[in-house]
């Protein structure tokens, strides 16, 4: 029967413990001859201030992408630091400092490199930077060396973000000044026309007779819109003729005053040209600027943990190797005993 089988083999327990002890054996033999490699890793403390969202505008020009909640923002960001600290600059430069360390990293190539290295990370927080290598020495060597990579050019790239930030705010200055002054130029140049048609109108009339007040009215008028306008242009208000003036005063008043507007009205263009000027050589400086940052924001932040110094270990240990190979060993007498039983008809 098929239960009296199944005791009888439990019952050859040697043979049980022959099959787990020769498997064990050939684990230690395959480490032994096949040796594993080592893994170092250290924490990196990674910060972002992700309600920043809104404020970093190069980060979307950088990306192509529109950012609509504090979630999407902060992934990308994690997403392209991982991306950034793999890239060719980092990796050189991490192979450079390395080759100054110990001559057995000049056999070794940038794509060695790239897959012996690896960044573990699910969020903001501490990321875990691991590092592959044929002895534990050339692990912590490879993990240390990654970790002040990072830190220095991600720590240059930040400090370029904060640099373009500050340039979007020259620019929303010298923006919002261009057309201030374009509004006070639109508004000179109104106030040019009507001064301008009332010394026709008063050049245009027969004798020099006095103002009527309803006249007189809209020249003040005019006149203290330009002393509000025009700085340093009192004098305006200070001049105007008094009651009773003929109209020939009220005409030399009014070529006082379109002279002054006109001189405001130049002065108002060349400060136009040179706050494009401005504004142009900002951008430029900024479109230039967008590249160095790599997308990063200025609110992120990397530091080392204090006291925390690589981590190393044998990724399979002789003591893994051995429990694999008692596994192997007892599957393999379970996967002969099913065939003795089978040949007997029991299965």
């Amino acid at each position: 029967m098929l239960r009296d089988e199944i005791l009888a083999g439990f019952h050859r327990w040697p043979v049980i413990v022959a099959f787990a002890l020769a498997g064990t054996l050939l684990g230690l033999v395959f480490t032994y001859f096949w040796p594993s490699s080592y893994r170092a890793n250290v924490e990196l403390s990674v910060e972002l201030n992700p309600y920043r969202v809104l404020d970093d505008q190069y980060i979307p020009e950088f990306s192509k992408a529109e950012f609509r909640n504090i979630d999407d923002y902060k992934h990308w960001q994690m997403l392209q630091l991982s991306i950034v600290v793999k890239s060719d600059p980092y990796l050189i430069e991490t192979l450079t400092r390395l080759r100054e360390l110990h001559p057995y990293w000049d056999s070794i190539e940038m794509q060695d490199v790239r897959e012996m290295l690896n960044a573990k990370w699910r969020n903001a927080g501490q990321w875990l930077v691991v590092a592959d290598a044929e002895n534990s020495l050339r692990a912590v060597e490879a993990v240390a060396t990654w970790r002040d990579v990072i830190l220095d050019l991600t720590n240059d790239s930040i400090a370029h973000s904060r640099e373009l930030f500050n340039l979007e705010l020259t620019l929303r200055s010298l923006n919002d000044e261009l057309v201030i002054n374009q509004l006070h130029g639109a508004a000179l140049e109104e106030t040019l026309g009507s001064l301008t048609n009332a010394f026709n109108e008063l050049n245009n009339a027969e004798g020099n007779f006095p103002l009527s007040e309803h006249d007189r009215v809209d020249l003040f008028t005019l006149a203290n819109q330009l002393a509000e306008s025009i700085s340093g242009s009192r004098l305006i208000v200070e001049e105007f003729p008094d009651d009773g003036a003929p109209v020939s005063d009220y005409s030399t008043w009014l070529e006082r005053a379109i002279l002054i507007v006109e001189i405001d009205i130049d002065s108002s263009e060349v400060a136009n040209v040179a706050l494009n000027e401005r504004i142009s050589s900002v951008t430029s400086e900024w479109e230039l600027g967008i590249n160095e940052a790599q997308g990063l924001s200025a609110t992120l932040s990397l530091k080392k943990p204090q006291n925390k110094e690589p981590e190393v270990r044998q990724v399979r240990s002789y003591s893994l190797a051995a429990l694999i190979g008692t596994l192997v060993g007892l599957l393999l007498w379970f996967l002969v005993f099913l065939v003795q039983i089978t040949r007997k008809g029991y299965l």
